[in-house]
């Protein structure tokens, strides 16, 4: 790592943690769901199913759907789902730091993917009751 590059990245640590820009997720939240597309239906997988297929991603998916309090995604996990121009689009729509996009992205993605999985009923459908 160059002196430069760290002196940036000290700068911008600084920068996210004087503005607060790691509390502020109603932006980013908004972001991800626009990338990733309506809540999925039965008959049409939504954009983050297939990009999970496509990068054989689709069992860590359903562990953060079926868990209400997942760990962070890795950023290789984040790298998965997203394209870099998706990353930087998130940068400029939020006005956050590269660094505090992802750091968020890591702790947002798993929620956002619960979030959105309890929207979907086919994903927690319930056998039908039986009176006793």
């Amino acid at each position: 790592m160059t002196f430069l590059h760290s002196v940036t990245n000290a700068i911008t640590h600084v920068g996210d943690f004087i503005t607060g820009a790691t509390l502020d997720r109603s932006g980013l939240l908004t972001a991800l769901n626009e990338v990733l597309g309506p809540v999925p239906r039965p008959d049409q997988p939504s954009k983050l199913e297939k990009r999970a297929q496509a990068m054989g991603m689709t069992d860590t998916i359903r562990r953060w759907q079926s868990a209400p309090n997942s760990a962070p995604a890795t950023e290789e996990e984040v790298r998965g789902f997203f394209l870099q121009e998706e990353l930087d689009w998130f940068s400029e729509q939020t006005g956050l730091s590269d660094l505090a996009t992802m750091k968020m992205i890591r702790r947002m993605l798993p929620q956002c993917v619960r979030l959105r999985a309890l929207h979907d009923p086919s994903l927690f459908s319930q056998p039908p009751r039986t009176r006793v």
